[in-house]
């Protein structure tokens, strides 16, 4: 079966799945988490998204305090195993240390962007795990790598 829905249609589902599992909800309360989602979960069937928020509130509300830290992105990273690190430079110890450096290293590839300005787009791509993965300076210099055109 093929998943094919407009963003509005997406929404619109994710919206009235999500009331029906949050007892005495109005569904225009979801609205603007629909929308937030939608870029990062519209790939995904809209009932099975709004399930899986579903449970993350649910998860939230029974964590004890101080336990869920849902809200601080990437506190750590994994340690590199000794015998896949080659420099100790490899080791991210937190998100501020990732996005410092990647931030460094934009600022070098391109001197003309605001430092305030690649602080948010590089922020911004902390929170998605494909990005996160990659070392920050890698991920920089794939920011900049230029696309070539088809033929050449």
């Amino acid at each position: 079966m093929e998943f094919n829905v407009t963003r509005e249609q997406w929404i619109d589902r994710f919206v009235l799945r999500l009331s029906t599992l949050q007892a005495g909800a109005q569904p225009a309360t979801y609205l603007e988490t629909a929308e937030r989602l939608w870029p990062t979960r519209g790939q995904f069937a809209p009932e099975a998204a709004a399930e899986a928020e579903a449970t993350s509130r649910r998860d939230r509300a029974v964590a004890p305090v101080g336990r869920h830290e849902d809200n601080e992105r990437f506190e750590r990273t994994e340690r590199i195993p000794v015998e896949r690190m080659q420099t100790a430079e490899e080791y991210v110890r937190d998100s501020d240390e990732w996005i410092a450096r990647c931030v460094a290293r934009v600022l070098e590839l391109d001197p003309i962007i605001k430092a305030d300005e690649a602080r948010r787009s590089v922020g911004d791509l902390a929170a998605l795990e494909r990005w996160r993965l990659m070392k920050p300076e890698a991920a920089a210099e794939q920011l900049y790598t230029p696309i070539k055109p088809r033929g050449a």
